[in-house]
């Protein structure tokens, strides 16, 4: 009775992971590109890890040179998508402007993370309307409630969150990764994904 119940909950964690991948985004500040942002995600055995490097571009950077790099480490289970550990480093110019390590509490997200949360929700429940995440920013964790609103395209979900001023939009066809991501004046516009 037990062997079926563990290869019913390997099933079920398997069946939905994230696919590994590398992609590029622009940075846009009301329409004005800003900088470049590249994402790689990959698995090693049961622990995924996530990556972003995000730096200022051509006038942009003159103005501000800005840099960040950002690492989200953490796995899946039953429970869904959950960070053991993120790292954030970011500078302005020759200031550094944050640079820590934290370790989340169990059933936490990150930063970095939590559109991959979404991305894991939406793949084993595509008409799911209401997420909840616990997300740790690097000095506490929040709960954040996001909602899925009717989309004008059959491809892209449309995800919001009013609170923080956020409307996102997950690909079906990219493995519901995130493709546009507006918040507050910023941009995130997919340029490129390879999947691996």
């Amino acid at each position: 009775m037990k062997i079926p119940l563990l290869i019913a909950l390997f099933l079920s964690t398997s069946a939905f992971a994230l696919k590994p991948h590398q992609a590029s985004y622009t940075l846009l500040l009301s329409d004005f590109e800003i900088g470049k942002e590249n994402h790689t995600l990959y698995k090693d055995k049961n622990v995924y890890h996530y990556s972003a490097h995000a730096k200022t571009l051509g006038l942009a950077s003159l103005f501000k040179d800005y840099e960040i790099h950002a690492k989200s480490t953490f796995v899946i289970d039953k429970f869904g998508l959950h960070s053991t550990r993120y790292k954030n480093f970011e500078r302005d110019a020759d200031t550094i402007k944050k640079d820590f390590t934290v370790y989340p509490k169990k059933q936490q997200v990150d930063s970095l993370s939590q559109t991959l949360a979404i991305t894991h929700e939406l793949e084993k429940n595509p008409e799911k309307t209401e997420f909840y995440l616990w997300v740790h920013n690097g000095r506490i964790a929040k709960k954040r409630y996001y909602q899925q609103v009717p989309s004008d395209d059959d491809n892209l979900i449309k995800i919001i969150s009013k609170k923080q001023n956020l409307v996102a939009y997950f690909a079906k066809d990219k493995y519901y990764l995130p493709v546009l991501i507006h918040r507050n004046n910023f941009t995130y516009k997919l340029d490129t994904i390879q999947f691996n």
